[in-house]
């Protein structure tokens, strides 16, 4: 029999995760989001659930409680709620499974270790690594199932080490992002196209994908190419666009070559 659920939440996390979990055998009888269009937004993705903007709306008879709010407003939430007897599930990748407290029967953690946007399709959960807590074996059990049946990767760690798996995300993909961003302002300013980049930065991928990323490091910082580093930190405080990213530059510059003397010793 499928699980009734309630999701708390239809940010972009949400509004990924919610349609693919209704194949683990989730029954999606609520949405709920202060902003009653986004609730509904997200509903009209579920097959048979209600969208509600009011927390005095929200049903105490569901079996299991999902959670995808922000880290500031998940503490708030997760004791505001009390339905006895009832399982509460989030989804974050900073918040430990104490956040449950003694409120809730059972509480749980699946943190599908992945960047979500409205912007682009659903990513590939087969591909995705799901990293699940719980607070008890049966719990653990059941969100293995659930996460089985999405990923081949399934990992079960504690709050500590998703703590350290978030902040490598971080690094990984929002920063990395932003030296995306970095490259797009400057090509754009001399009128050349992103996508001369894409082959340097798949090779890049290819590389780490078989080596230690310290170990297939290059350019003029890890060379020690003072030269180089000079006449491209005059042209970023020459550009418009580029001063944004000249004490960035000269940051990661520096850094690149104290991790370079040390593994040379």
């Amino acid at each position: 029999m499928p699980m009734k659920a309630v999701m708390i939440g239809a940010g972009n996390a949400a509004f990924h995760l919610a349609p693919a979990l209704q194949v683990c055998g989730l029954e999606w009888v609520q949405v709920y989001n202060r902003t009653l269009s986004k609730a509904q937004e997200l509903a009209c993705r579920l097959k048979n659930a209600r969208a509600v903007c009011r927390p005095e709306e929200i049903t105490d008879r569901a079996e299991v409680y999902f959670f995808a709010l922000s880290d500031e407003a998940l503490p708030e939430w997760a004791s505001r709620l009390r339905f006895s007897g009832k399982t509460a599930v989030h989804v974050a990748g900073s918040v430990p499974l104490s956040v449950f407290g003694n409120h809730w029967a059972h509480g749980g953690v699946m943190y599908f270790f992945q960047t979500f946007s409205r912007l682009t399709p659903s990513p590939d959960f087969r591909h995705t690594p799901v990293c699940i807590e719980a607070s008890d074996t049966d719990t653990l059990k059941l969100l293995e199932d659930w996460a089985g049946k999405l990923s081949d990767t399934v990992v079960a760690m504690n709050s500590a080490q998703r703590k350290a798996l978030h902040l490598g995300g971080v690094f990984a993909s929002n920063y990395a992002n932003f030296m995306y961003t970095a490259a797009y302002d400057i090509l754009r300013e001399q009128n050349l196209d992103f996508s001369l980049l894409w082959p340097l930065i798949g090779q890049t991928v290819r590389k780490i994908r078989r080596f230690p990323p310290h170990e297939v490091q290059t350019g003029p910082a890890i060379r020690g190419d003072e030269a180089v580093l000079e006449q491209q930190a005059r042209y970023l405080a020459e550009s418009s666009v580029g001063k944004e990213y000249l004490e960035i530059y000269r940051l990661l510059a520096t850094k690149i070559r104290e991790r370079g003397k040390s593994r040379s010793r």
